[in-house]
């Protein structure tokens, strides 16, 4: 062991950069259950209510980001590699943009109607990120939590391949709806955009992934 890692192994690490994560991911959480009432046809609470409280949680994200880059820039010895904390960090906030734009998108576009479809990949979705949330609660005891993490991991995957299949064969109903064009374009990117936000929350849990095999 060289003098550098023996002071790493010493020295205290600021275990301040897990509350954080904590606190970011579970925004998402909350962000993907409002996206679940927001495509509920059956729903009555205002749209407009629930778009709002998902930009409001964007923006809370924001800030949480901003402070754990902040700490990072503070502190001299991390739990992770700086790189890694940043890493883990980026991905989830862009979980929560992502939820965000399909909000903004349903707004933007404002459907006539909405195919169940749109629920059915929202509610994949929250399931994402649940698993996403108690993986990354298990990272301040990586080494004897690597098993739950893996498990978690691999449950995002097969949700990611269900919106996958949910996707593919939304988009071929729309076409065939008898819808007309501008409606179609409208499902069309307001679907595309529950795909991408499902892929987020898969490409979160590859980086959680990479970090158990570095550090496990």
């Amino acid at each position: 062991m060289n003098i550098n890692n023996l002071f790493n192994f010493f020295a205290p690490k600021n275990d301040d950069f897990f509350p954080m994560l904590n606190e970011t991911v579970a925004l998402a959480t909350v962000a993907s259950g409002y996206l679940i009432q927001l495509f509920d046809k059956e729903n009555e609470t205002d749209k407009a209510e629930l778009i709002s409280l998902i930009k409001a949680i964007e923006v809370q994200g924001d800030k949480v980001t901003g402070k754990i880059f902040k700490k990072l820039e503070r502190t001299f010895i991390t739990p992770f590699d700086r790189e890694d904390i940043q890493k883990i960090t980026e991905e989830i906030e862009n979980v929560i943009d992502h939820l965000n734009y399909c909000a903004h998108k349903f707004l933007l576009y404002s459907p006539e109607d909405l195919p169940e479809c749109t629920k059915n990949i929202a509610v994949i979705i929250n399931s994402e990120v649940i698993e996403l949330e108690e993986s990354v609660k298990n990272l301040k005891n990586l080494k004897k939590n690597a098993m739950p993490i893996k498990s978690r991991c691999k449950a995002i995957k097969k949700l990611e391949q269900e919106a996958d299949q949910e996707y593919q064969t939304a988009i071929i109903s729309i076409i065939n709806s008898g819808r007309n064009a501008v409606e179609i374009i409208k499902l069309k990117e307001i679907i595309q955009e529950l795909e991408e936000t499902a892929n987020s929350v898969y490409s979160t849990s590859k980086v959680m992934k990479l970090l158990l095999v570095k550090y496990s």
